[in-house]
């Protein structure tokens, strides 16, 4: 398929990657905690995704124990290099290249920055480097994938590296689009510049539809919603109006009275994805066990769809659909 890597496509090529960048950027920063721990058992971390309209990533990289203090340089050593990764689909079997930010052009490497909003490059040592594993072609990032996401498919993840092999897979489903996008102005005086972004959907009547969202506010980062996920369990068939948060990265600062809201004026780019069942329970149970972590909270297994000894993760497809707005 002839179609050209977009500003669109170089975004998802580094989300994953640009989460965990900024959460080590953080956890340098923060004071060390120590506590006679077990260290955990080492794994294999695979976060891998694919969308209608865009190429497959797959991101891998050793876990690291809970408690204790992460500098950028050992983030790096995290990742995991020289794996065998392949996505098989509709009987035919393509295999992603690995692709790492210091092997690229310095050019190209600016546009990936930008294109996240990630404008002060002096703040990124000279060193610093992550890889994913990408459908391109590392001496030309921006000649066509030699695979695209399409609905309706299944794919197949199979990844040998290390002499272990790990296999995982998933299904575009068919999007569901919303029936419409409003927004509402906040109810307290002095705060009518903040507006909340609401969504219309007309859920099918089958049961068995799975939601997860994300925004974008002008220029800056797509980040998902807190609680970016749900199903149609209580809602099948019916339609059902309900508020889409302005997402924000967990390291933000939280105000009560003003988180979820957009600014009057503000772009606002929505991704309003279908997911299959097994992606859908990876990130509820995720979400759960961040949101309810706490000195006397307990444990929450998540849920992977990852098989093969020595790793856990995520392979999962995405049925996008986009939307643009402006709050007001």
């Amino acid at each position: 398929m002839n179609r050209q890597i977009t500003k669109h496509h170089l975004k998802q090529l580094i989300f994953i990657v640009f989460i965990g960048f900024t959460a080590a950027i953080l956890s340098s920063c923060e004071k060390e905690i120590t506590g006679d721990l077990p260290q955990p058992e080492e794994q294999i971390v695979i976060e891998g995704s694919i969308e209608n309209g865009s190429p497959p990533l797959v991101f891998l990289s050793r876990n690291f124990a809970f408690f204790g203090q992460l500098s950028l340089a050992q983030y790096q050593n995290t990742f995991v290099n020289n794996a065998e990764v392949y996505i098989n689909t509709a009987g035919q079997s393509f295999q992603l290249n690995e692709i790492c930010y210091q092997d690229l052009d310095p050019s190209v490497q600016q546009i990936i920055l930008s294109s996240i909003g990630f404008i002060d490059t002096d703040s990124i040592p000279d060193d610093f480097n992550f890889c994913l594993y990408a459908p391109i072609d590392p001496n030309n990032i921006l000649n066509p994938p030699t695979i695209i996401g399409e609905q309706g498919k299944s794919y197949e993840l199979d990844i040998n590296v290390e002499g272990k092999s790990f296999s995982a897979i998933t299904t575009i489903p068919e999007p569901v689009e919303l029936d419409s996008i409003y927004f509402q102005q906040h109810p307290e005086e002095g705060k009518d510049t903040l507006y909340r972004m609401f969504a219309v959907l007309n859920d099918p009547d089958t049961l068995g539809n799975y939601y997860r969202y994300f925004t974008q506010q002008n220029e800056e980062a797509s980040y998902p919603g807190l609680s970016s996920v749900f199903d149609d369990l209580f809602i099948n068939g019916s339609t059902f109006f309900f508020p889409l948060d302005r997402a924000q990265p967990r390291s933000a600062d939280f105000d009560l009275d003003t988180y979820g809201y957009f600014t009057l004026g503000d772009t606002v780019t929505l991704r309003w994805t279908n997911i299959d069942a097994a992606h859908y329970q990876f990130w509820k149970t995720l979400e759960f066990n961040a949101d309810t972590q706490g000195p006397f909270s307990g444990a929450t297994q998540v849920d992977f769809n990852i098989e093969g000894e020595g790793g856990i993760g995520i392979w999962g497809g995405y049925g996008a659909s986009y939307y643009t707005i402006i709050a007001e």
